[in-house]
């Protein structure tokens, strides 16, 4: 990793490499979900109150892909021994009639939500083919601000172990950075990238400093786009 990390900072100009620095000062990486599931399960039983319990992972439908939501799903069920006193319940699907018609606390999750657009994209298809979207509590290993926002303002009960902001935006807040001058020089180091419009300043602009064991693609390209002219990021997600 830290040859990895070289390779990135070294050919940088000094003004730049300044700027990856700080955005790596912030950068959060979750290998290991041991002790995230267990808070996350902490937290169901805590708010489920005694109710019997279903779990489901949140599901692109548009798409039919498997979302990294369905191994957590796995993660969650494999600690449910820590809490015996509770009654838990799996599905894949929150369309299935299994949790369509359960009768208890119901949770979505996910093991991150960036802007929180494929998730109301969600509940939106579940709306228009006549599925309840009716949910007690969304859970994910990390979520964007502006992701959390989104869900409670839909009226979503949203947990999380990591809350977390814009990156660039944070160090024009917090660390006293010109906005105008940072983001423009944060341009330029992705402008070398050749990465697609869509995933400029991450997915959404979510601006996300995130790896967990797989790279969302809401963090910003520079930590994790390879293409064709072979970046060195230090967390690429793997090449499909």
């Amino acid at each position: 990793m830290l040859d990895m990390l070289v390779e990135l900072l070294t050919p940088l100009k000094p003004l730049e490499r300044d700027l990856v620095s700080d955005l790596l000062d912030d950068y959060l990486v979750v290998w290991e979900y041991k002790l995230e599931v267990v808070k996350i399960l902490k937290k169901i039983v805590e708010i489920s109150q005694g109710k019997p319990i279903i779990i489901s992972p949140v599901k692109d439908f548009k798409a039919q892909k498997v979302k990294s939501g369905s191994s957590l799903t796995f993660e969650l069920n494999t600690y449910i021994h820590f809490f015996q006193d509770s009654k838990f319940t799996f599905t894949d699907d929150p369309s299935s009639d299994r949790f369509q018609n359960f009768e208890g606390f119901k949770v979505l999750v996910d093991d991150f939500i960036g802007s929180g657009n494929q998730f109301i994209e969600m509940t939106e298809y579940l709306a228009d083919n006549e599925f309840s979207s009716g949910t007690d509590l969304v859970a994910t290993i990390v979520i964007q601000e502006e992701g959390k926002q989104k869900l409670e303002e839909a009226g979503f009960q949203v947990y999380s172990p990591h809350e977390r902001t814009k990156s660039i935006q944070r160090l024009v807040t917090d660390e006293g950075y010109d906005q105008t001058e940072v983001y423009g020089l944060y341009d330029k180091i992705e402008e070398r990238l050749g990465c697609h419009d869509d995933f400029k300043r991450g997915y959404g602009q979510s601006e996300a400093t995130v790896t967990l064991k797989k790279t969302p693609n809401n963090t910003l390209p520079i930590f994790w786009y390879q293409g064709r002219f072979s970046w060195p990021a230090p967390f690429p997600r793997p090449r499909s």
